[in-house]
């Protein structure tokens, strides 16, 4: 017990010392000044890449027919314009059926509200359908890919769906979103 009480005083003075070197590391004045001025985030904390936003059903429900799946992409100021969008199912319990006359796409710039799709293509082999815009989706907006669905599937559960754009010029290379998730419900 001596010996605590002979060692406290010294322990809390070298904690102390410790802790102020640690908290006052020195930055260079330039520095300090400009992170001062310009607290910026960066590009991970602020969201602003490219990326898959949210799914959204119109209706989660089991069995539902003709209802539409949202995909909302984040496409930054410092992303390529987008050509294409391909959205193919990668899990579930049941294979959901796009309907390829029933896609569309909007952008969140006054210049491309209506994104015009010159072709849709469906692929057998992935269940996946892609969307071709007629004039790239140009960079610094949302863009909001609209699918029609048939029939939501018969089985509840989460599915998974496989999303990734083709950027200007790079048209042979899929720059992959990730996956996003859609739950479908047996209650209504």
């Amino acid at each position: 017990m001596k010996i605590i009480q002979h060692l406290l005083p010294r322990l809390i003075v070298a904690t102390v010392i410790l802790a102020n070197i640690f908290t006052n590391i020195a930055i260079p004045g330039a520095i300090a000044s400009e992170i001062q001025k310009n607290p910026q985030k960066s590009t991970l904390e602020s969201g602003d890449y490219l990326r898959l936003i949210s799914i959204r059903a119109s209706e989660m429900t089991v069995g539902t027919r003709n209802i539409e799946y949202a995909f909302t992409i984040n496409v930054p100021k410092s992303s390529d314009p987008i050509e294409k969008v391909t959205i193919a199912q990668r899990s579930g319990l049941e294979i959901i059926q796009f309907n390829p006359s029933k896609v569309r796409a909007y952008g969140s710039s006054k210049e491309q509200r209506n994104v015009k799709i010159s072709q849709v293509n469906t692929d057998s082999k992935t269940q996946g359908i892609t969307a071709t815009f007629d004039t790239p989706v140009q960079p610094g907006q949302v863009l909001k890919v609209v699918i029609g669905v048939n029939e939501n599937p018969f089985s509840d559960g989460n599915y998974l769906f496989n999303v990734a754009v083709y950027t200007q010029g790079k048209s042979d290379n899929a720059l992959s979103l990730g996956v996003g998730r859609l739950r479908i419900t047996s209650i209504r």
